[in-house]
């Protein structure tokens, strides 16, 4: 993973603790293809990805929030932990 890989993901952790909390696993990684950072978010069997665009993921890094990203983690946690023992604390 690249520095900046790296950077995005420890930033998304710091700023969202539910990750941590519920067990999900993240990782990232550049797409040449479409100049944007995917970042996949795992629990179990599931899972989802989606992609932040480089200068959101600057901001991001230097300590905004990541909106975009912000909306798909509560979705990915709505979708599996909510109401279920996926996510178990």
């Amino acid at each position: 993973m690249s520095t900046v890989g790296s950077q995005i993901q420890e930033k998304i952790i710091e700023l969202y603790p539910e990750i941590n909390k519920f067990g999900i696993e993240i990782s990232t990684e550049f797409s040449d293809d479409k100049n944007e950072w995917v970042v996949t978010m795992t629990k179990g069997e599931q899972s989802l990805f989606t992609h932040i665009k480089t200068g959101d993921a600057l901001k991001c890094i230097e300590g905004e929030k990541c909106v975009y990203f912000g909306h798909q983690l509560m979705g990915f946690i709505d979708a599996y932990c909510t109401g279920s023992e996926a996510c178990k604390v």
